[in-house]
């Protein structure tokens, strides 16, 4: 009777456990899937302030709106730097719009091998150095929350400052940090850091299926 007993204890256990293990793998699958956000799209590259301007107006209430202005307005700052450097102005804060510049004309240089004309394509969801960092249309960002940070009280820009990470098939390490505030009495978020996405992403594969484009 005792055998009996401590068999059915058994398989009661055991069946504990797989429920336990299947409710695991559902709560872990449900955080996989919000782990990161795609729903921010953007089908071309504004070619003047005044339309970097509409598409601010447009996305960058949002932190992942903002985010992707960022890009924008690097890939505009290549294209023209005049253009481009009152449209980082517009999305950036004070304190970090001297750091983007000074990165960006390094990495925008014509003819070096440092340089990477390429590097927002890089940060485009389908891009990547086996495909010319040609990425899939519209052009979308991925996107999540940083699981090591949380939101925090910033004085000297007089908002909450929220860390993101972008993720990018350009790098070993492809969830790039960023940061976005939305300052007191500003409509607008503004990205306050974002050294990961100033850094040299690899270089196109030699043997890539196709060359690199310009984004349109």
């Amino acid at each position: 009777m005792k055998k009996k007993n401590i068999l059915l204890t058994l398989a009661c256990i055991v069946a504990m456990s797989f429920s336990a293990n299947a409710q695991l793998g559902n709560v872990l699958k449900n955080a996989a899937s919000k782990a990161f956000s795609d729903k921010v799209s953007i089908e071309k590259i504004p070619a003047t302030l005044e339309e970097f301007q509409a598409l601010q107006a447009e996305l960058g209430t949002t932190p992942e709106g903002c985010i992707m202005l960022q890009l924008v307005a690097m890939e505009m700052y290549r294209r023209d730097q005049n253009i481009g450097t009152e449209c980082l102005r517009l999305n950036n804060t004070d304190t970090n719009l001297s750091d983007m510049k000074r990165r960006l004309n390094e990495l925008f240089r014509e003819n070096d091998s440092y340089a990477r004309p390429y590097l927002v394509s890089a940060m485009f969801k389908g891009a990547k150095p086996s495909n010319g960092y040609n990425p899939e249309k519209p052009y979308t960002i991925q996107l999540r929350k940083d699981p090591t940070k949380s939101d925090e009280r910033s004085q000297m820009l007089k908002g909450y400052v929220k860390h993101y990470q972008l993720y990018s098939d350009g790098y070993d390490t492809p969830w790039r940090s960023i940061d976005v505030v939305q300052q007191k009495g500003d409509e607008y978020y503004r990205v306050s850091n974002c050294p990961a996405i100033l850094t040299q992403c690899k270089e196109v594969d030699f043997d890539a299926t196709e060359d690199w484009k310009e984004l349109e």
